[in-house]
């Protein structure tokens, strides 16, 4: 599991636990979940225009920090 942060359109802040997000090519942001088999499922969608910036909870010097991710294209992060 890995901790993301997606600042909301609206001002707020979202802090998700998730195996996994990423950015379809219509540009939603989305959260999956793995099952005991294997499978993913999406336990978030948000569309493009509800977020303004995705972060991955990561290693850094000296503890965590929050890892932007690409505010464009399609990706996924685990």
């Amino acid at each position: 599991m890995a901790l993301f942060m997606l600042q909301l359109a609206h001002g707020e802040d979202a802090v998700i636990e998730a195996d996994a997000a990423g950015r379809t090519a219509a540009g939603e942001i989305v959260l999956e979940r793995t099952d005991h088999n294997g499978k993913a499922e999406r336990v978030h969608t948000y569309q493009a225009d509800a977020v303004t910036a995705v972060f991955r909870r990561g290693p850094a010097d000296g503890g965590y920090t929050w890892l932007p991710q690409p505010s464009n294209g399609t990706w996924w992060c685990y």
